[in-house]
């Protein structure tokens, strides 16, 4: 506990000094300035052609160039932003902001949140040195592995334009859950028995998912929902569906085998039989609560364009078929392999934990 103690104060104190460091840091190519001041100038109530109705705010803002040859000069600007904030925002007093300033005219191109990416990482680490200790480190370090990695299957991706992306994220999914397993769990018999219900659930799922849209020729898909597609949205979508299919699987495979081996390791004689039901009765308790937070994670994902959609009195129907219709499909293939992972990691549980153990 007194190492514990100690490294998360270590921790504390470095992100406490990473994060100053970076919010008070110039040493940008663009130019940065700080709001000094903020007076609200007006406040004009408004109207759509739909009669919806927002308020129009003007802000005068008084900035402070930190860097470069305007280090020091003042500026003035006024910002007029609506109430909603949908394609404006509102400015605030010690803000940071990178700007442009031509012919003695300063405006103001960004907010600068380095630092709270920088607050929100050094939290995160924080509050895992404390619930989990030494651990915490093995976490980050499959973190950061697994983001070098998918940069990787992104650039080979974008190689490929497309081209063979059920292998590449089929290969990547194994990898991903691979490292992670083996980062944090390490080589044992119970970390073999995870990685094997996660890979084989995850293949499972997807190929009958798969075979189901092959069969009624992918009919009432609609690829062209998929946002900011720069190649196939068919290809981005089954690499979506195939790494969310990922972090459901892997999850309650983790919490299924976990659960088994400490029945194992209290009662060593028991059957498969009785590990069966074990298992179905763990399984029942996990997926109606996973299927439901997955289901709103793509849901809320989906909800800003799905209320723009129809604000702008677009059919209930439209709105569904190009707003939360993928998301509802990618909510159904993952709730295909959580249903999948119970059997899976149940007999992958007897075969590394129980029949091995008992064959040495």
């Amino acid at each position: 506990m007194k190492k514990k103690y100690w490294l998360s104060l270590v921790v504390l104190l470095v992100g406490i000094c990473a994060v100053l460091f970076t919010y008070f840091n110039t040493n940008y190519q663009a130019t940065i300035a700080v709001i000094t001041h903020v007076e609200q100038l007006d406040d004009v109530k408004v109207k759509d052609q739909y009669d919806d109705t927002d308020h129009e705010i003007t802000q005068q803002l008084t900035l402070r160039v930190l860097n470069h040859q305007h280090q020091g000069k003042n500026y003035t600007l006024k910002n007029t932003y609506e109430k909603s904030q949908l394609q404006d925002q509102k400015y605030h007093q010690y803000q940071r902001v990178f700007v442009q300033i031509r012919r003695n005219q300063v405006s103001i191109s960004n907010v600068k949140r380095d630092w709270v990416i920088v607050l929100i990482i050094f939290t995160l680490a924080l509050l895992m040195m404390i619930l989990i200790g030494n651990k915490a480190w093995l976490v980050l370090a499959s973190l950061i592995l697994n983001s070098v990695i998918f940069y990787a299957v992104i650039r080979f991706d974008i190689q490929k334009n497309g081209a063979g992306t059920i292998t590449i994220y089929s290969l990547a999914a194994i990898i991903f859950a691979t490292v992670s397993f083996l980062l944090y769990q390490g080589i044992h018999q119970k970390m073999l028995a995870m990685l094997t219900s996660t890979i084989v659930a995850l293949l499972l799922s997807f190929g009958l998912s798969y075979l189901i849209m092959r069969l009624t020729n992918e009919k009432g898909i609609t690829y062209m929902a998929v946002e900011y597609a720069t190649q196939s949205p068919r290809s981005l979508f089954i690499g979506q569906t195939l790494l969310g299919v990922l972090g459901a699987v892997m999850d309650e495979s983790t919490d299924i085998v976990s659960s088994l081996s400490e029945i194992i390791y209290h009662n060593p004689r028991i059957t498969g039989q009785q590990l069966w039901q074990s298992g179905r009765a763990i399984g029942q308790e996990i997926m109606g609560p996973l299927i439901n937070v997955l289901f709103l994670i793509f849901m809320a994902d989906a909800l800003p364009m799905t209320i723009l959609y129809l604000r702008n009195n677009n059919a209930i129907a439209y709105t569904f078929e190009y707003t939360l219709s993928l998301g509802v499909l990618q909510s159904l293939i993952s709730a295909i392999g959580i249903v999948l992972t119970v059997p899976t990691a149940t007999l992958c549980a007897y075969y590394f934990l129980v029949k091995r153990e008992a064959s040495k």
